[in-house]
């Protein structure tokens, strides 16, 4: 909006006509109106010194020109953050984890930030919030997580016109902390859990009444660790698996949908990266044949016809295994056979390393793993190539260090 002018600061005075202390009128110009000719105003009242009344004046002038709404910086934080969430959630673009996150989020900020007016947040507030939360106790990653979802929301104001620059980028964020090396087993460490999955498999219940759902049980959290180690799957894609995804005489999985670990319902994949088809090995075929055929028994004792939309990791119901039921045996197992700190996503590590390892094209390897770029892959494993290739150059060294026979000798050989 154009202004004519600075704008002018008058002292306010009472019905006597006698002038307030620190009682002024920020009044701009904004030239006559086209079609009446009037004068036309705009107008702020502003208690304070004249000094801070010119800076006010300042600062109001700013956010006419730029178009910004008058008044809404005095919203405060807790406010705009949770329009600012309602939003998001009406969007429907983004997964139930996601959205609990930003909440969880949102309770540090507004331990700090509720009743401050979005105007009133600026370098030196932010940079506190950042000491006061790391002083409290809020981890590295949460302290970055905080911060990027606190820009996310100024940047957005910035964008409603509310105020005029985003606070959050005069500030150095605290940084993420450094991702811990997933666990990968060796070929020894595959094959004792081979071994471990096995003997689970045959536990037997002689005096148990419930035996045929407690073997039915083991065997399904047995055939859930052997997917995923066989094919490198994330712990929501085999759990949301269907028999109408299975191809056993193709011996191919079609991965499409997740188990939603909050809501416990299938989503679709995060990217389109993440549907893919996946080969599997004669090995994994001839398990997941022998565990469709005793959990087909299994559910017709429930009363349940085992079809395409059949989950293939079941609870002792027939439905869909829960993701924290898969991860209290998985700590039970682990536990009993050693594989201590070992967790279900570091099956996924092993499987993605030991292909890197035995010099599968990296394109393939993401492409099975169901990355959205090479470039993750090959932040993620490239340890696994500097590792061999430090075997490489060990083999070379080896080489060009046997001594080379005497001609001379060999000649009166």
């Amino acid at each position: 909006m154009k202004i004519k002018g600075n704008g002018s600061i008058r002292q306010v005075k009472n019905s006597k006509g006698e002038v307030v202390k620190n009682s002024w009128q920020l009044i701009l110009s904004l030239g006559n109106d086209p079609l009446t000719g009037k004068r036309r105003q705009k107008c702020r009242h502003f208690r304070g010194s004249r000094t801070k009344a010119q800076r006010a004046l300042h600062n109001f002038r700013l956010e006419v020109e730029h178009g910004l709404k008058l008044d809404a910086d005095k919203m405060i934080f807790s406010e705009y953050a949770q329009q600012w969430y309602d939003a998001r959630e009406a969007s429907g673009r983004l997964a139930p984890a996601t959205l609990k996150r930003n909440l969880d989020i949102l309770v540090h900020l507004n331990s700090q930030l509720a009743t401050v007016p979005l105007g009133d947040i600026d370098a030196t507030v932010v940079r506190n919030l950042y000491t006061t939360l790391a002083r409290d106790g809020v981890g590295q990653r949460s302290l970055q997580m905080t911060a990027m979802q606190l820009n996310q929301i100024m940047r957005q104001a910035v964008n409603d016109d509310i105020i005029l620059r985003n606070p959050c980028d005069r500030v150095e964020a605290p940084k993420a902390p450094k991702s811990k090396r997933g666990i990968a087993l060796d070929k020894a460490g595959v094959t004792r859990l081979v071994k471990a999955l096995k003997a689970e498999e045959s536990k037997v219940y002689p005096h148990a009444n419930d035996k045929q759902q407690r073997l039915t049980s083991d065997m399904a959290h047995v055939t859930a660790i052997r997917v995923i180690m066989a094919t490198g799957l994330r712990r929501g894609e085999v759990l949301g698996l269907l028999w109408g995804d299975v191809n056993l005489v193709g011996a191919q999985l079609n991965i499409h949908q997740s188990l939603n670990k909050v809501t416990g319902e299938l989503t679709s994949t995060k990217t389109e990266s993440g549907n893919r088809d996946i080969a599997l090995d004669n090995q994994i075929v001839e398990d997941l044949l022998r565990w469709k055929n005793r959990q087909e028994d299994y559910l017709r004792c429930l009363g349940i016809k085992q079809d395409d939309n059949t989950p293939v990791i079941t609870s002792e119901v027939g439905d869909h295994m829960d993701g924290d039921h898969l991860e209290r045996w998985w700590r039970r197992f682990r536990k009993k056979h050693d594989f201590e700190k070992f967790r279900i996503h570091d099956l996924r590590h092993s499987h993605a390393t030991a292909l890197v390892s035995s010099g599968i094209n990296i394109k393939a390897v993401s492409s099975r793993m169901g990355h959205s770029s090479v470039g993750i892959t090959l932040d993620l494993y490239a340890h696994a190539q500097r590792e061999d290739d430090e075997k490489a150059a060990a083999v070379i060294g080896k080489l060009m260090a046997t001594p080379v026979p005497n001609m001379a000798q060999v000649t009166n050989l």
